[in-house]
Parts: structure tokens; sequence; C-alpha cells
């Protein structure tokens, strides 16, 4: 417990000192472009740093070749990516010193609530009615989704202003969990592998919010 706390740690003052030189609520992807000549599970393997616990997540719950696109029924996916941070903190607050110790259904569970069938891009959700919250029955706006647990989501986009011109600015992307009621925090949209779209979730992000806020 003593190296997952101090992994922790780590990651919470790298999160800081990088909130103190950005607006923006994102990370670095590793390219500019959202494209990536690979599959998922690839793109997932080439960045240690945001991802590595939650491929060693995928392969311990036996979804490898789901996440390599070779399941025919699914040959693209569309994967609310949670970060190593989230699952070095799902670890600590279990009590857990790894990954592997997690039970295997558990595992399946806890990936298969973050993937949907398809690929859904930030450019195929409907904006949100800004007069009404996304979960009011007068809502019109914004798009349903549902994961491979039957996680009740609802993606919608907001646009800022440009020069005093409404909605001509940046495009933005928010996730709102029916299930849990409870927004999940988003960071970078439409990251492109070969096989599917990736929407990272910040590192904020409590693994398994997304079905439960109390998720364990």
């Amino acid at each position: 417990m003593k190296y997952i706390y101090k992994l922790l740690i780590s990651f919470l003052f790298t999160g800081i000192f990088a909130s103190c030189e950005t607006k923006q609520d994102v990370w670095d992807t590793g390219i500019a472009s959202p494209y990536h000549d690979c599959s998922i599970m690839e793109y997932l393997r080439g960045d240690k740093y945001n991802w590595e616990l939650t491929e060693e997540l995928i392969e311990h719950a036996g979804l490898t070749e789901l996440f390599e696109g070779q399941v025919d029924t699914l040959s693209e996916i569309t994967f609310w990516g949670f970060p190593s941070y989230s699952v070095l903190r799902y670890l600590y607050d279990c009590e857990l010193e790894s990954v592997s110790q997690i039970d295997k259904d558990k595992a399946k569970e806890i990936v298969l609530m973050h993937v949907m069938k398809g690929k859904v891009l930030q450019e195929d959700v409907v904006p949100r009615d800004e007069e009404y919250y996304i979960y009011d029955k007068e809502q019109t706006g914004g798009t349903d989704l549902y994961t491979l647990t039957d996680v009740h989501l609802n993606a919608y986009t907001e646009t800022d202003d440009y020069m005093f011109v409404p909605d001509r600015g940046a495009s933005h992307l928010f996730l709102y969990s029916f299930t849990s009621k409870s927004m999940i925090p988003l960071s970078s949209p439409n990251i492109q592998p070969l096989n599917g779209v990736v929407h990272a979730l910040n590192y904020t992000y409590k693994l398994g919010a997304i079905q439960n806020r109390n998720y364990k």
C-alpha cells in the first residue's frame, strides 16, 4: 500500500502543477493529430504515463482482443477511457496492491461499463438545449447512449461564443450518466485509432462512477 500511496501523491502533484500551466482541462495524448495508425490497445500501450494501468486492467479482464479489434461483432468500439490514475485510486480505496488482485469478473465489468458498440465521435453528438439541465424532462438535446453493460449515458455538446458571435467558437463534449445520476468528467475526446474512438476521461474520474458514484 505504501507503493500505491506514493504513486497517488506523484500523480496528484503532477496534476496540480499541470493545472497551473494551462486553463484547458485536457492532457497531452502524444501527438497533435487525433488519428492513430494502430488499434486502441496499441495506442494505450504506447502511452505508459496515461494508460499503463488501464492497459493492465483490460488484459487482466481478458478483453485484449476486443481492444485490438479482433471481435467480429464489435469491430469498432467507443471507449470512455479511464486513465491510470483512476485505476490507481481504485486500488488504494480497495486496499489492493496491484491490478492482478482484482477479481477477474469484476475487472471485466469495470472495463465493459466504459465501452459502447460502434464509433461515436463528438460531431455525432447533438447539442444540449441550454435552457434546461441535461437531466430535465424538458430537455430535447443530447444523444442517448448505452454501454455494453447497459449504463445509460447522454453525451452532448456546447459551443463557445467567438468575437461576441454566439455559438461560433470551440465546441466541447460533455457526458452525463443517467445510471449514476452524475456528470462524468471528460478530458480529451475524439482520439481515433483504427478500430474505434477513445474519449479520455479526466484524472479526477473515480473508476466505476459511470455506473455508480460509490462503486467499489
